[in-house]
């Protein structure tokens, strides 16, 4: 598991992400990006989308990761999620067959 460091990428302007003492990572050719917001809204790869159900969430996932070599979904969550919201991601991920799953937080320590 790796953490990465969001803080000067453009994914949504609406995230608010958890801080942590981590070493920067470069951004990975296999990586499925999704958030979710303070309101519950998701994006998969920057491109919004409105949560149906988990079926088409699982299905906007193996989207994304189409021709992918052993992606890893990388969760950006907004520091005021909802856990469900969260696990909703993470449950998703799994259904969709990938086993790596990694969050972002900003630089500079725990808050």
């Amino acid at each position: 598991r790796y953490w990465r460091d969001w803080s000067s990428d453009v994914c949504s302007s609406d995230l608010n992400l958890p801080r942590a003492d981590a070493e920067k990572q470069q951004e990975r050719s296999n990586e499925i990006v999704v958030a979710v917001t303070a309101q519950g809204q998701y994006q998969i790869n920057r491109r919004a989308l409105s949560f149906t159900s988990m079926a088409a969430l699982v299905d906007e996932m193996r989207r994304a990761g189409e021709g992918m070599r052993e992606p890893v979904v990388l969760i950006n969550a907004d520091n005021n999620a909802t856990h469900q919201a969260v696990v909703r991601l993470m449950d998703a991920a799994r259904q969709a067959g990938y086993g790596q799953v990694a969050f972002a937080v900003e630089q500079g320590g725990a808050q």
